[in-house]
C-alpha cells in the first residue's frame, strides 16, 4: 500500500525529472551554446544547469525511494518494523543535485579535479549523516 506522502514525493520527483529532461533536450537540440558574436550564451548555460539539477533531483529521489523500501537503514530508520519517511528521499535527491551542480560549476570554471569531486561528495554525505543523526524536537 502506498501512502499519501510517498505518492507526493514520487509525483514531485517524476515531474522534476521530466521537466529537467525536456529542458535539456530543448537546449541540446534547439539552442546554440554561443551567441552570433562568438561569446558564450550565458542564458543557455544557466538553463542547462537548471535542467541538470532538476533531472538529477528527480532521478536521485526516485532511486532513493526504491532503495529505502528495500533498505530502510539508508533513510536512517533503525527499527526494522518502521518504514522510512519518503521526504528523506527528496532531501537526499536535493543533496545529490547540489553536489552535481557544484561539480558542474567547477567544470565550467575549469577547476574540477578528483580531489574536489571527492570532497564535494563527502561533504554531501556528511550533511546527510547530520540530518539522520540529529534528535527530533
Amino acid at each position: 500500500m502506498m501512502t499519501q506522502a510517498r505518492r507526493q514525493v514520487m509525483s514531485v520527483a517524476t515531474l522534476a525529472a521530466v521537466a529537467g529532461t525536456a529542458l535539456l533536450i530543448y537546449l541540446l537540440w534547439g539552442v546554440p551554446p554561443t551567441l552570433p558574436s562568438g561569446q558564450t550564451n550565458n542564458a543557455a548555460l544557466l538553463l542547462f544547469l537548471l535542467g541538470m539539477l532538476a533531472l538529477v533531483f528527480g532521478l536521485g529521489s526516485l532511486v532513493a525511494l526504491a532503495l529505502h523500501r528495500r533498505w530502510p537503514n539508508l533513510a536512517g530508520v533503525r527499527d526494522p518494523r518502521r518504514r522510512a519517511d519518503p521526504w528523506v528521499a527528496a532531501r537526499q535527491g536535493v543533496l545529490l543535485a547540489l553536489a552535481v551542480g557544484i561539480m558542474l560549476l567547477l567544470i565550467l570554471l575549469r577547476m574540477l579535479d578528483v580531489a574536489f569531486a571527492l570532497v564535494t561528495l563527502v561533504v554531501a554525505g556528511l550533511i546527510e549523516g547530520f540530518f539522520q543523526n540529529r534528535r527530533p524536537r
